[in-house]
């Protein structure tokens, strides 16, 4: 009877033993890092409609390859899939490609990938398009050799190439859901949506020593609160995009590291200026912008992961000009709405989407500022596939969003998102359109951006947008990551990371 109650203990103890071990965390194999990030990866395809996406561009960073990169610190372009290229005619440009690369299935990488990828990014008429509308051919003379033929002078070509994903010649114009095959790093093995992306290291990529992880899973976790709880537990290895109050107590865990990286990024609130809507009034959206303490919502809400905006693109972004920051008056912006016109205020609408840090806590605090106008609006957080869907068709009155310029040049924010062209808002300006279009046109850098700095000043003037703050991102991550350093753009790339047993 004795030896069944010790038995009996004996199982017990190493029961207990295997759930206290199982709790720091799941077993993962060797050589796995688990990645949460802020937003829910929808498609895998660069191309597509999802093409903009942040998350989609750092998927799409470890999947594909360029032709082209651009080093962020001495804003040079460095050779990936292109070794050479040349400029022998202001509409012409030819590119030298790497030999011996292979796509994830054993195809071999030539000058007709790139002719598919350019004509497949213009044919799906997704965000990244507008970007490449000036191109008029794509000529492949050999294999190995690419020539690029605009119809006018294209400045921003070689800036556009650093986030133009190739995929094999001959993919389909049909939206790349799973199965995406590139020359990354890794190579696709699942994708459970709203669940997973599973990577696997690419055996035969062609940079000798990468990657140095064996697999790499991107784990949909939106909820800030259960991402950072996630990587206190084990459950994943790094957690991005996380908010002060989240960044300062992970900070005293000594399990863990904490970075803070640049962006191209700048948060705004977009307006809508609809015919007939107040927001169509120049005097109404001054006094909005009037009605908001940015600096106090930084200082506060955001602090240590933002700065304030002080114009339409980034600071680290190419041709940046800094403007004159809109002083915060209530009283001020009670007298102008009353000027022009609307003493009692309006009705109108803020759409957003849980896709960055305090969101939520943002979107009330605006609209509580907007509150002491009688500027009563409707506060709506969508999911994030609902909202960009509103977002493209138009559908809203103001909206939060993030605006970047991944490209590191002015033009992926100011022609892309302003131009009468691009339709993503009804804010229009002849003298934008020509601005951006001359500067897209022009290759002597110091032309180009005289010609921003007039751009960034008639957007600040015109309101066309709320700039609100400056983004920077924070990395959370466990210490058995080895050789993580935080990135000068959001866009991160671990193929050169590695993991402690």
């Amino acid at each position: 009877m004795q030896r069944q109650r010790v038995t009996v203990s004996l199982v017990i103890a190493i029961l207990t033993v295997v759930v206290t071990v199982g709790q720091a965390g799941p077993a993962i194999p060797p050589g796995t890092v688990r990645v949460a990030y802020l937003q829910r990866i929808l498609s895998l395809d660069p191309h597509g409609s999802s093409g903009a996406a942040r998350i989609t561009w750092i998927v799409s960073r470890h999947l594909f390859n360029r032709l082209v990169a651009l080093d962020p610190e001495t804003k040079k372009f460095q050779p990936e899939l292109a070794l050479r290229w040349q400029n022998p005619t202001p509409t012409t440009w030819e590119f030298e490609l790497r030999r011996g690369v292979k796509f994830h299935d054993g195809t071999e990488f030539t000058s007709a990938a790139v002719k598919t990828s350019i004509e497949r990014v213009i044919g799906l008429r997704g965000p990244l398009a507008p970007l490449f509308a000036p191109v008029e051919s794509v000529e492949t003379p050999d294999p190995y050799r690419v020539v690029i033929k605009t119809r006018d002078p294209m400045g921003t070509l070689m800036s556009n190439l650093t986030i133009l994903s190739i995929v094999p010649a001959g993919t389909p114009m049909t939206e790349i859901v799973d199965r995406a095959i590139g020359t990354g790093p890794f190579k696709f093995a699942e994708f459970v949506r709203d669940t997973r992306v599973v990577l696997d290291a690419n055996p035969n990529y062609w940079r000798q020593g990468a990657p140095k992880l064996q697999r790499l899973i991107f784990v949909d976790i939106p909820e800030i609160s259960a991402r950072a709880t996630a990587l206190e537990t084990g459950e994943i290895d790094m957690a991005v995009g996380l908010p002060p109050e989240e960044i300062k107590r992970l900070r005293q865990n000594p399990a863990l590291k904490v970075d803070i990286g640049q962006t191209t990024l700048t948060r705004i609130m977009w307006i809508n200026p609809r015919p007939g809507s107040p927001l169509n009034n120049l005097q109404v959206r001054r006094a909005l912008s009037h009605a908001i303490n940015i600096n106090a919502i930084t200082a506060s809400l955001v602090a240590g992961i933002a700065t304030p905006a002080t114009s339409s693109i980034a600071t680290n972004v190419l041709c940046y000009a800094k403007m004159k920051p809109n002083a915060y008056s209530t009283t001020l912006a009670r007298k102008m709405l009353a000027e022009a016109g609307y003493p009692n205020g309006f009705d109108t609408s803020l759409k957003w989407t849980e896709s960055n840090p305090k969101e939520r806590e943002i979107a009330d605090a605006i609209t509580g500022q907007f509150a002491l106008l009688g500027v009563r609006v409707q506060n709506t957080q969508q999911a994030f596939a609902i909202w960009l869907d509103d977002l493209l068709k138009l559908n809203w009155d103001l909206e939060l969003v993030s605006t970047g310029g991944g490209t590191g040049d002015p033009d992926f924010t100011l022609r892309r998102l302003y131009h009468s062209r691009a339709k993503r808002t009804l804010y229009t300006s002849a003298e934008i359109d020509r601005l951006t279009d001359e500067a897209a046109a022009t290759i002597d850098l110091d032309k180009r951006c005289a010609l921003y700095r007039k751009a960034q000043e008639i957007l600040w003037d015109d309101v066309a947008a709320i700039y609100l703050f400056d983004q920077l991102e924070a990395y959370a991550y466990r210490t058995r990551i080895q050789g993580f350093k935080a990135p000068a753009t959001e866009i991160f790339d671990l193929s050169d990371v590695s993991v402690s047993p």
